[in-house]
């Protein structure tokens, strides 16, 4: 009986997790590094990119650098989204041994 409560389980487990890979894929997340904008999902997926005229005139170190600064930001944001969706979804499970 305790295998078929797993089983009923896991299944459930597959059902939340569709759904927060649902909301996450939704959740936009727009990021403005010193004019660079950045468009990326709260999976981290990135959407768009809009870098300004005016840094196509810097040294190309310097863009590099920003582009990469910009990206960052985006994917530190979009981590702690995610982190916190599983920090919800681990505190509703009760898995043996885990908690």
């Amino acid at each position: 009986m305790e295998l078929f409560k797993m089983a009923k389980e896991a299944i459930a487990m597959k059902s939340k997790l569709s759904e927060i890979d649902k909301k996450l894929r939704a959740q936009i997340i727009d990021v403005n590094y010193k004019g660079i904008k950045i468009q990326v999902n709260a999976r981290n997926e990135f959407l768009n990119l809009n870098i300004p005229e005016n840094l196509f005139y810097e040294k190309k170190e310097k863009v590099e650098k920003v582009i990469l600064n910009a990206f960052e930001e985006a994917r530190q944001k979009a981590q702690n989204i995610m982190s916190e969706e599983a920090k919800k979804l681990a505190g509703k499970m009760q898995i043996p041994g885990l908690l």
